[in-house]
């Protein structure tokens, strides 16, 4: 997504600690210069982690620059795996967290979002989410959608209220968490009859 990949850009010129949240096969850690000062972690379940890694090998392509932290959001102490591994939570980070809140419950979110927020000042969070347009619809689509998901077993289990405007809602989430709303994106129309459905957003710890 072009909004991560600006913020990538933006962020790692005066941060040099990049974690990549629930990274799946995201490749930016790969794409970096190989001058780079920045150090990265990559934060996903262990058996997403070695599909990964191996596909990297078969590829050549070299990872040894990356730190693999295998960690479940919903069950453990991801920051302590963080910091076992090498990272300095007293220096900022840069949080890139992708395509994974929409799959959390609550409490995993907010814990999430604390976590973050107890590092260093100066640290960045980027991530997208879905509202409750998404998650609780009646729309035909979203029932499909919500259906589909649930077949694979990654049921949709989060979403930021949608009382327009979303802007609102998820800024109170966030400072609720230690977080404040640098940037948002809005996904869908937004006015008094229609709903987002999601958006993009930038955090920080002030």
């Amino acid at each position: 997504m072009a909004f991560f990949d600006e913020a990538v850009d933006r962020y790692l010129a005066e941060i040099d600690q990049f974690v990549i949240l629930g990274a799946g096969f995201d490749t930016r850690p790969y794409r970096l210069p190989k001058d780079t000062r920045v150090r990265s972690f990559e934060v996903d379940a262990p058996k997403t982690q070695a599909v990964k890694r191996e596909m990297l090998a078969k590829a050549g392509i070299d990872a040894s620059a990356v730190t693999f932290v295998a960690a479940d959001f919903e069950k453990e102490d991801w920051l302590a795996r963080l910091v076992d591994s090498g990272f300095d939570p007293a220096k900022p980070a840069l949080f890139l967290w992708e395509g994974v809140m929409v799959y959390l419950d609550r409490e995993a979110v907010e814990d999430t979002l604390r976590t973050i927020a107890g590092t260093a000042k100066g640290s960045v969070v980027a991530f997208d989410y879905f509202t409750t347009e998404a998650t609780e619809s009646n729309a035909l689509y979203w029932r499909y959608a919500r259906a589909a998901t649930r077949a694979v077993g990654e049921p949709f289990k989060f979403g930021i209220d949608s009382t327009p405007p979303t802007r609102e809602r998820l800024s109170e989430l966030l400072q609720s968490c230690g977080l404040t709303l640098r940037e948002q994106r809005t996904l869908g129309r937004e006015t008094a009859k229609e709903r987002a459905w999601g958006g993009f957003a930038i955090a920080s710890v002030e």
